[in-house]
């Protein structure tokens, strides 16, 4: 097990290198004023000379210098020391509160690098926490909404409405399916598991091909156009066939009766998923996607959370969600 980074250790050493390179041209000196060599210490005598001019020279000026140094230099950094353990003592004692900074003011300079850097962290913490607790807001709202309906439609009599329950227990089982596969993916951004190559063409044909029976049980009908047989993806398979999932599934719930929905491939690195909505604006999709807010009726019931998911999930492949409104396009762009 290696040994943790020392300062004590580190001035110990410092002053070691001083003390020996502080001899050592002391020594330097001495043997040049006498002009001294190594044939001048050959005999008794001599050497006796060189012993007594090296204490008298170096090893009293030497130990002059170094011994009050080190008592002074440890008594420095032991009050260095007593700072450093105060700042501790203060962030310690600092109330766990949101918007929490620690006050600097009272620090030694040194102290304030490592100091920022924790209100740094405080800050993006707090702007982690805002987020999450936006985001359960929004998925109470969109749980209660559907429990509301069930609720008036149940209170009404003896014969509720069974297709309207079903229709919102079907709400509510997506957003609880949505729920889990974001789980999945912030599980998976924090263990990363290596990508594998796919050919473009394979994932739309599968996802194309399981969304198909809900398309026409909805009354809508669903093209594919295919690109070229050579394109692939770095990516994680099952991952990206949700992402596509979701587009489809947000572009059958705002394309109307009868419509058709269009998935394919390309130019390049792309999944697009064409419906006959209104369009979605790009500064509409960043709001979508920054509060996991639900849109407004003509986008469809709960769609803020499934784009937000396609568009996590695309991050995690170093990629991101466009829109092309004039298109009425929803593009999942992977990097070339």
């Amino acid at each position: 097990m290696s040994r943790r980074p020392s300062i004590n250790r580190r001035l110990s050493l410092g002053l070691s290198i001083t003390a020996i390179l502080g001899t050592s041209l002391l020594l330097t000196a001495v043997f040049a004023e006498y002009r001294l060599g190594i044939r001048d210490l050959a005999g008794t005598d001599a050497l006796r000379f060189a012993w007594a001019e090296v204490a008298d020279h170096v090893g009293m000026p030497v130990l002059l210098l170094i011994v009050p140094a080190i008592l002074t230099v440890r008594i420095v950094i032991q009050r260095s020391y007593r700072l450093l353990e105060n700042s501790a003592r203060v962030i310690s004692e600092t109330p766990a509160t949101r918007g929490l900074q620690i006050d600097d003011r009272a620090m030694p300079v040194e102290v304030l690098p490592f100091v920022s850097a924790i209100n740094d962290l405080l800050k993006r913490l707090d702007h982690a926490a805002k987020e999450h607790e936006s985001f359960a807001a929004d998925v109470a709202h969109q749980i209660r909404t559907p429990l509301a309906i069930m609720a008036l439609n149940l209170d009404h009599g003896a014969n509720p409405d069974i297709s309207v329950l079903r229709a919102e227990v079907a709400s509510m089982s997506r957003l609880v399916e949505q729920l889990l596969l974001l789980t999945q993916v912030n599980a998976q951004a924090a263990a990363p598991a290596p990508l594998e190559s796919h050919p473009l063409n394979d994932l739309v044909i599968d996802a194309t091909s399981r969304f198909a029976p809900l398309a026409v049980a909805a009354s809508r009908k669903v093209a594919f156009e295919e690109c070229a047989a050579d394109v692939a993806v770095a990516c994680h398979k099952e991952a990206v066939a949700s992402a596509l999932r979701n587009l489809l599934d947000n572009a059958l719930r705002i394309t109307p009766e009868g419509g058709t929905v269009v998935v394919g491939c390309g130019p390049g690195k792309r999944i697009f998923v064409r419906d006959e909505g209104p369009g979605l604006p790009p500064d509409q999709l960043q709001t979508i996607i920054t509060r996991q807010a639900r849109t407004d009726s003509s986008q469809g019931k709960g769609a803020g959370l499934g784009l937000a998911i396609v568009t996590r999930i695309m991050a995690a492949h170093d990629g991101q969600l466009q829109t092309f409104p004039e298109k009425r396009e929803l593009v999942m762009v992977f990097p070339d």
